[in-house]
């Protein structure tokens, strides 16, 4: 077997790996998407299921939201403008997957409050977790200021056709994904094996027909005239998100009206799939420090694979929303903190500087600010400038 994209041996050393060793000794090789739907989301020792800190300089990564209030002051910016523009209408639901600690609800609910008090007014904010003790910290992070703004559910499969945001940052990098390499001009599913030695990776025959699907689709794009004379080498691996479809379709279901906001790690699918990427996006994450060895210690790192975007948006077109902005974090937030920025500058307090030192670190190439995409689609389709 040539050189592997990722570590093929890993000792068996944190509590989750005996049991998903066991399952693979009962039942064969895992899908990588079920170890890492394991590895993530198991309900007593998945990674975000355990009560230590995770996000923020005392844990394994920052996000955008844990930098400071800026983040959510810009997007509650960015919502009241758009809520204004399609009318005020009387109702206007925030629904926020993935929605962690309550941190961003917050944020966005005391700028709201603050600046856009009609707005406020007409907004209700539904945060979704699957995690119980990230839900109890809902209520007690929220329901002193906003009680009666804001629910806390399990899914957004209950709320239907609404007018409103779907709103998710760092989301779709931990769906689970599927792995395939490619090995002698076939593609190959990389499944989850275990041995003497530990976990490891065994290249299997492809047997699900989405996942046959999409690496056609793949073979297809290597053949396009501006494609990749040689096709794709042998080794080179990437990843298959299935769950791009149903999050999509939930979304069209959810919203009857309004704005679906996606701010993640990714690339549009040239970049995404080309053939110099040979090892794919997977990676995982242990205070701060970056690897890609996804089988080392299931349930104590953070695993992440990057977004593909052209595949996320062509989704979501097919769940009836249409496109408006594909940018980077930087220019994404620069453009709807314009007139704050101004406001800034003319009426300048204590806080003034510690709001621009996080716009900074929102915004700067060599900080989050090229890190993210944000991909901003609305619903109905409209010939009116809604960006």
């Amino acid at each position: 077997m040539a050189t592997p994209a990722f570590s093929e041996e890993v000792p068996d050393t944190a509590p989750l790996a005996e049991s998903l060793s066991q399952q693979i000794m009962t039942h064969g090789p895992m899908r990588f998407r079920d170890f890492m739907l394991a590895a993530l989301y198991d309900s007593t020792r998945g990674y975000y299921s355990q009560p230590s800190q995770r996000v923020g300089k005392q844990g394994d990564f920052i996000t955008s939201v844990s930098i400071g209030p800026c983040f959510g002051l810009i997007l509650a910016r960015r919502l009241a403008d758009y809520w204004s523009k399609i009318g005020k209408p009387s109702a206007f639901h925030i629904i926020e997957p993935g929605a962690h600690d309550g941190a961003l609800c917050h944020d966005l609910l005391t700028e709201a409050r603050k600046n856009s008090p009609d707005f406020f007014q007409a907004l209700h904010y539904h945060l979704i977790e699957t995690s119980p003790s990230l839900r109890t910290q809902h209520a007690e992070k929220l329901a002193a200021d906003f009680d009666g703004k804001f629910s806390s559910r399990s899914s957004f499969s209950e709320i239907q056709n609404v007018t409103g945001a779907i709103l998710s940052n760092e989301l779709i990098d931990a769906f689970p994904v599927d792995l395939i390499r490619r090995r002698h001009d076939q593609w190959q599913e990389l499944r989850v094996d275990h041995g003497d030695d530990g976990l490891s990776f065994i290249e299997t025959a492809i047997g699900d027909p989405a996942l046959a699907d999409f690496c056609h689709s793949l073979d297809q794009r290597a053949s396009y005239p501006d494609g990749y004379p040689d096709g794709y080498p042998d080794g080179y691996t990437t990843e298959y998100n299935p769950g791009l479809r149903d999050f999509a379709e939930s979304a069209g279901k959810t919203l009857e009206r309004g704005l679906l906001i996606t701010i993640d790690y990714g690339h549009h699918a040239d970049d995404y799939y080309h053939p110099d990427r040979s090892k794919g996006t997977l990676q995982t994450y242990h205070q701060h420090q970056k690897s890609d060895n996804p089988l080392a210690s299931p349930g104590e790192i953070d695993i992440t694979c990057h977004v593909d975007f052209s595949r996320l948006e062509k989704e979501a077109r097919l769940a009836g929303f249409h496109l408006l902005n594909l940018s980077t974090q930087a220019s994404w937030l620069t453009h709807h903190a314009k007139s704050w920025l101004l406001e800034l500058e003319q009426t300048l307090t204590a806080e003034t500087p510690h709001l621009l030192r996080q716009f900074q670190t929102l915004t700067h190439p060599a900080m989050l600010g090229t890190r993210f995409m944000v991909l901003e689609m609305e619903k109905p389709a409209t010939d009116r400038d809604l960006s």
